[in-house]
């Protein structure tokens, strides 16, 4: 005996919907989490100071990220390194010199953490251009305007001044922001060539490898530097796994959902180091700043709302496009 089944358009229609705006939502709370990761790895670099150098500072928190994620890529026998090794290595190249640039300006600078993180936040800017420019995806015009209004925020955060916009650190800072915006990006690319655990290590063992010689012939042989206190050894841990987790969650993320819906998101990191400076570093925060934040949370839940609409409405009209060819299935 046989039966056809045909699966009708509206069923397939509201079960893409759901699929997508769940997606969605899941890219979100992924970003929320990575962000918490990155301001607390901001954090611990910041508590640190110039007591440690930067490139012990890169290899140790590192090494964190290469052990924890080689012993998984291990025991789980997956690729060390994906479908495109290229790919993987422009992410990881790009990333360690975001990260490297960060490190340095939270090394350095006198500026408050909070502010330094929302420089660094401007990321979410250059994702969208190169999402745009290169992976060509379409950016609405509600995206446009959230972030927009995301970079008044950082404005009236920071109001910048041009002894700010000489300060090195501060250029640091942006430049970290910059790579990051590009390595993001990458990530999306990589989503169906590499496995979340591979690309996190890829990165932190590039960077690792990267700042070893560094750190052995300018601050171990040039500058004398020997074991810091175990307090500081603790403090880089807690920047590895800071970065872990924000790197982890990242990957998550942008196989959810585009790269340029996603990445206004990536401002909230301001508002945990907001906290974090008032409460861990007890940092004088300005009134300008609580501004600032309230902007960013208000433009990430109107993109939140628009991304949710937009979500629906794709799937809606991919499932009327499926009901003009309805499935048939036969049971024998």
């Amino acid at each position: 005996m046989e039966l056809n089944l045909s699966v009708s358009g509206k069923t397939r229609s509201g079960s893409a919907t759901g699929r997508t705006d769940r997606d969605f939502l899941l890219g979100v709370v992924f970003i929320l989490i990575s962000s918490l990761g990155f301001a607390l790895n901001q954090s611990f670099s910041n508590a640190l100071g110039s007591r440690v150098g930067v490139f012990e500072k890169m290899f140790v928190h590192n090494m964190v990220g290469v052990i924890i994620f080689g012993v998984i890529l291990l025991k789980r026998h997956i690729s060390f390194v994906g479908k495109e090794p290229k790919l993987l290595f422009y992410r990881a190249f790009w990333g360690f010199l975001s990260t490297l640039f960060v490190v340095i300006a939270t090394t350095f600078s006198s500026r408050p953490l909070f502010e330094l993180s929302v420089l660094t936040s401007t990321s979410a800017i250059f994702t969208m251009i190169t999402a745009a420019l290169w992976l060509k995806e379409k950016v609405s015009r509600v995206q446009y305007f959230v972030v927009l209004v995301c970079f008044l925020g950082v404005l009236i955060t920071v109001r910048p001044s041009p002894a700010l916009l000489t300060d090195p650190f501060c250029l640091f800072a942006i430049l970290g922001a910059a790579f990051g915006g590009a390595a993001y990006c990458v990530v999306r690319k990589l989503r169906d060539a590499a496995h979340p655990y591979t690309v996190v290590f890829a990165y932190c063992a590039l960077s690792a490898v990267c700042a070893l010689p560094l750190y052995i012939g300018k601050e171990v042989v040039l500058e004398g530097a020997g074991l810091c206190p175990l307090r500081d050894f603790l403090y880089m841990i807690g920047m590895g796994l800071g970065v872990s987790i924000g790197q982890l969650f990242l990957n998550l993320a942008y196989r959810k959902a585009e790269a340029s819906r996603l990445s206004p998101y990536s401002y909230i990191q301001n508002v945990y180091t907001l906290f974090i400076s008032l409460f861990v570093f007890g940092q004088t925060i300005s009134v300008y700043s609580y501004i600032g934040a309230a902007l960013i949370i208000g433009a990430n839940y109107l993109n939140l709302e628009a991304g949710r609409r937009a979500s629906r409405k794709e799937a809606i009209e991919n499932g009327r496009k499926e009901e003009k060819e309805p499935a048939h299935g036969t049971i024998r």
